[in-house]
């Protein structure tokens, strides 16, 4: 019995690390040929920060390294993140000076746009020795010279959303301000307005005329703004992006002179605030109630003709009669597809 037990221990001895290998082994194999398992928590940090955000304040840190209040803060804007991986952001000073005649100066433009931010595009998250961030990859935005990839270490607090953006090192601990949002609810929408909601991109853009009820002339495809993006959320919000593909120069320095100023003012339009569906009138439109936009003036509510059709949605405004005929023009978005994390 001594001999057995003496030769169960030699096999016991022998084989024991090469199990505890075995087992090892793959535990490392489940961890590295997991993709489906990374994804799956890759994707779960891209659902957390779904949704759209209303700015609510900004904060720097003090001599102490606290994060305090901006004084006077006094802007409005909105950040939106979507679950097909893409994000869109307006943000402007309240209390702007209009401008004094139909188009700007070279100097009013230059103060329109000091303090608006305007950006669009995919988005990713990640996370390293800071903790968890989402990069922002820009495809437009009204500086022509921006950050192309805009990294921002984020946090939960509630309903509050924080964006540390990245220090010149890409640290968090060396941030000296961050933006804070609040979660916006989303609203009740009709069956027609949820087919609104999402991102699409804009292909191109057309004229025509009419005359008695007849079309007599349509213009040629416009690409010169095509990629710019429309978005419609739950929440009831929704935002434009119009720029253009082509002649952008980025500024010789931090900030633009009046002259580079103008140009990115004229190169750039959108807005942003809330919209409504008519589906019942005829023909049936939409409404953008304007919040806010690079021209610094009293919000406006822009009714928009549409046609839904697929994945492609028609916009127009209604025509206007010249000389015994009806001029309009569209612009035809598409939905963008998901893409993948």
């Amino acid at each position: 019995m001594r001999h057995v037990k003496s030769a169960l221990f030699v096999v016991i001895a022998v084989y024991l690390p090469a199990i505890a290998g075995l087992l090892a082994a793959s535990a490392v194999s489940s961890s590295e040929f997991s993709p489906n398992e990374a994804s799956a928590q890759a994707e779960s940090e891209r659902e957390k920060l779904v949704g759209t955000y209303q700015l609510i304040g900004r904060e720097t840190k003090d001599a102490n390294g606290t994060w305090q209040p901006t004084p006077d803060f006094n802007s409005i804007g909105y950040i939106t993140y979507s679950d097909t991986g893409y994000m869109g952001v307006h943000v402007m000073p309240n209390d702007r000076t209009p401008f004094t005649g139909p188009q700007p100066t070279a100097q009013e433009a230059m103060v329109a746009l000091q303090g608006y931010t305007a950006y669009y595009g995919p988005f990713g998250t990640d996370e390293d020795e800071d903790g968890k961030f989402v990069v922002h990859h820009r495809i437009g935005q009204i500086n022509p010279g921006g950050e192309v990839d805009a990294k921002r270490f984020y946090d939960f607090e509630s309903d509050r959303l924080i964006l540390t953006p990245a220090a010149a090192d890409g640290s968090k601990e060396q941030a000296a301000r961050r933006v804070l949002w609040e979660r916006l609810p989303e609203v009740p929408l009709s069956n027609e307005a949820k087919q609104f909601v999402g991102f699409r991109q804009l292909l191109y853009t057309d004229r025509y005329t009419e005359k008695e009820g007849r079309q007599v002339t349509h213009g040629q495809r416009n690409e010169s703004r095509a990629g710019s993006y429309i978005i419609y959320t739950p929440t009831g919000h929704m935002m434009v992006h119009l720029m253009a593909r082509e002649g952008r120069t980025p500024y010789d320095g931090a900030t633009p002179t009046p002259e580079e100023a103008l140009a990115a003012y004229r190169s750039f339009g959108g807005y942003f605030g809330r919209f409504t569906v008519h589906e019942g009138a005829v023909p049936p439109y939409i409404v953008h109630h304007q919040e806010g936009r690079p021209r610094p003036s009293v919000p406006t509510d822009a009714e928009r003709l549409y046609q839904l059709d697929g994945v492609v949605l028609r916009l127009g405004g209604r025509p206007r009669m010249s000389d015994g005929e009806n001029i309009g023009g569209h612009l035809y978005w598409e939905m963008l597809p998901a893409r993948p994390e």
